[in-house]
């Protein structure tokens, strides 16, 4: 089973990038329109990486995804306590799909919460 799973649909009028978890399949993050070309000319993924059959590529680009999503939602108000936002929601879900040995470990990641 894999810990993310990508679904992209490129070829459409607004292209569509989604980010689930490969546990409970529940969506992680999205991408449409101009965020997904955002995404690809910036060099954050490539379409090679969104389709390879390769299972650590696409754990790769999965993982990219998730750390642009990430970036993208800090929350500067809170700061790096703040793990009720969506920012904390996507790492929370990385940490508990943290079960193989192919991907970065954030399992400590609750050392973290109360960090000054």
């Amino acid at each position: 089973m894999n810990a993310l799973r990508i679904d992209a649909w490129l070829e459409r009028k607004e292209p569509v990038i989604k980010l689930h978890s490969g546990l409970s399949d529940s969506l992680i993050a999205e991408w449409r329109g101009s965020a997904v070309s955002e995404l690809l000319e910036q060099g954050i993924i490539t379409c090679e990486e969104l389709f390879s059959d390769n299972w650590r590529i696409q754990q790769q680009a999965a993982h990219e995804l998730l750390l642009n999503a990430c970036a993208n939602s800090l929350c500067s108000r809170n700061g790096p306590q703040c793990f009720n936002c969506i920012t904390g929601r996507m790492l929370r879900a990385l940490a508990q799909s943290d079960g193989t040995a192919n991907q970065p470990s954030i399992a400590g990641l609750e050392l973290y919460r109360s960090a000054s």
